[in-house]
């Protein structure tokens, strides 16, 4: 019973990852850590991230925007090793919920904003290092990096395209070190090859459902995930 919870879990959270690009490693954790504890829900989602954020890349390639994808991997990598070591040697709980308080904030400002707010380049460039902070720290920096891509990608194909290549990259080296560190299990493994075929579903639904929303409301809806996220964050 277990496994269909987290398998139902799993397939929502990617579908809504296909759709906007980030999320779902976010809302599948919660389940998953139940389910299987926390180091092998993190090898599970890292190596289905890399499978399906890779997936979704390949299948949108034309649309990546190659000189965002490289600021942002470049900007958030340094910054993604100080956090995995930051992680050894912080109260991780309180950060945690102070971050996802300040992911609240943005996401209901945007949402009563009615005009797009724009910041500051330099502002931006602290969002990414942040992101990359946080992402070593919780495995779960998206909620940043969307305020800085919201900005600076104004598509939402080239939107979705990018931030799946990132997650593609980011996620292979997370599963990497999950393999250099035996989290790999047997259970681990049947999990991915339970997760692989319900990816693939997840992705081409997402990307069918994708076509049909407006800019516009793509907007939004990235606003409606990034307030979910806060509160999934908080509630963790």
């Amino acid at each position: 019973m277990e496994k269909v919870l987290f398998s139902a879990a799993f397939f929502v959270a990617y579908t809504i990852q296909a759709v906007t690009g980030f999320a779902g490693n976010i809302f599948a954790m919660p389940v998953g850590t139940h389910v299987m504890g926390l180091s092998s829900s993190v090898a599970v989602l890292n190596a289905m991230g890399f499978f399906a954020c890779g997936l979704l890349a390949v299948i949108n390639h034309k649309h990546i925007h190659w000189r965002e994808l490289a600021k942002m991997t470049l900007g958030m990598l340094p910054f993604l090793a100080l956090g995995i070591w930051l992680d050894t040697v912080l109260p991780l709980p309180v950060l945690l919920r102070i971050y996802g308080a300040i992911i609240v904030f943005i996401g209901v400002r945007n949402l009563l904003s009615k005009h797009q707010r724009f910041l500051p380049k330099w502002l931006l460039a602290v969002i990414v290092a942040a992101a990359g902070l946080i992402q070593g720290m919780f495995v779960s920096g998206g909620a940043f990096l969307v305020i800085y891509a919201v900005q600076k990608i104004k598509d939402k194909q080239q939107f979705r395209a990018t931030l799946s290549a990132l997650w593609a990259i980011l996620n292979f080296l997370y599963a990497m070190l999950a393999l250099y560190q035996g989290h790999f299990t047997s259970e681990v493994v049947m999990t991915v090859g339970i997760c692989i075929p319900l990816a693939v579903i997840a992705t081409f639904l997402g990307q069918a459902i994708q076509k049909r929303i407006s800019q516009e409301k793509f907007l939004k809806l990235t606003y409606v995930l990034l307030l979910l996220v806060g509160i999934v964050l908080l509630a963790t």
